[in-house]
């Protein structure tokens, strides 16, 4: 003997609208920090919001990298560093995020530097 548990059918709909709406939210977060890894020498680092321009500086100058641009915000920073592992350096000093440098135009208005 089978029981078939059946839903109501504007409930089941409105599972199914969330359902949906859940798998395209996961799907544009994959893409995001897909396009948002960093691949190349150039990065845009955001440290804590609270910190000041001195302390950015100094997480990209711990990590072995340069200042190339400020941004809106004291917590933002485009870097340039050729180590390998550069980005976990950064890490490491103190940033709270690293993006791939093709996003500096997003972060700071304008074109990429």
């Amino acid at each position: 003997m089978s029981h078939k548990i059946s839903l109501p059918t504007q409930r089941r709909s409105r599972l199914q609208q969330r359902i949906l709406a859940l798998n395209i939210a996961a799907a544009l977060i994959v893409v995001v920090a897909i396009a948002a890894v960093p691949t190349g020498s150039r990065v845009v680092v955001v440290a804590p919001p609270w910190s000041t321009p001195e302390r950015v500086i100094s997480i990209i100058a711990e990590a072995g990298g340069t200042l190339v641009n400020g941004g809106r915000g004291q917590w933002l920073a485009v870097a340039e560093g050729q180590s390998p592992d550069f980005v976990s350096r950064l890490f490491s000093a103190g940033a709270l995020f690293v993006f791939d440098g093709k996003l500096s135009a997003a972060c700071f208005g304008g074109t990429p530097t």
